[in-house]
């Protein structure tokens, strides 16, 4: 009984071996079979992912271009508003230099007397060969003659806005011809102006050539 029970045991092993023979061949036989399949499904996914690699990097590419072009534009237009107010400042500054005028004011006489200028600006101040210029006023008698014939020069160059009071003094009499005529003019922004001829006598006599007036803009007047 012991030896036909081992028989079996032995027909059963072999029975499975052929069994487990006969799965191992048809696995190997469907890996041989797909094997092709997913060798071609492994390089197609790798050509794909090489391909989003590259789409990626040319995206990153074209974020960066983007952004260093924003930069620059940036920068552009930082440059822009600078430039602009530098040029505001500029038309602000001659707008204000334009509402502004020089004057240079000078008389003349042909005889040998010592004749003086005198100019009286807005604020008072009297400016003549005594006080050729004022403390904390613009202006100065730049030319002072003391025989004739000869001329005066009282000149500003940033005169500021109001009434100038311009006279001729017969200072000391030194001719015998009288009068003693005396003629000027007034430079200024715009061009010049003549002044009226006045006659002097005496001595110590004085005579109101004219008033010039500065308004805010700059323009002058003779009145």
């Amino acid at each position: 009984m012991l030896k036909r029970r081992s028989r079996e045991i032995s027909i059963f092993n072999l029975s499975m071996l052929d069994v487990f023979a006969s799965a191992m061949a048809a696995f190997l036989i469907i890996m041989i079979i797909l094997l092709p399949y997913y060798e071609r499904d492994a390089i197609a996914d790798q050509s794909r992912i090489a391909e989003l690699q590259q789409a990626l990097d040319a995206t990153q590419a074209e974020l960066a271009s983007a952004e260093a072009a924003r930069e620059a534009a940036e920068a552009e237009t930082q440059s822009a508003r600078a430039e602009a107010e530098r040029q505001r400042q500029q038309a602000e500054s001659l707008v204000s230099r334009l509402a502004r005028t020089f004057l240079v004011l000078y008389i003349r006489w042909n005889t040998l007397d010592d004749i003086d200028l005198h100019v009286i600006d807005p604020s008072g101040a009297e400016f003549y060969f005594e006080h050729k210029t004022r403390p904390g006023r613009p202006g100065e008698l730049s030319e002072d003659t003391i025989n004739g014939p000869g001329n005066e020069v009282w000149e500003v160059r940033d005169a500021p806005p109001g009434r100038y009071q311009i006279f001729a003094q017969l200072y000391k009499d030194k001719d015998a011809r009288k009068p003693a005529v005396v003629q000027g003019r007034v430079f200024h922004r715009d061009g010049s102006n003549a002044f009226p001829t006045v006659r002097l006598n005496r001595t110590s006599e004085s005579a109101l050539i004219t008033t010039i007036q500065v308004d805010a803009d700059g323009n002058v007047m003779l009145r």
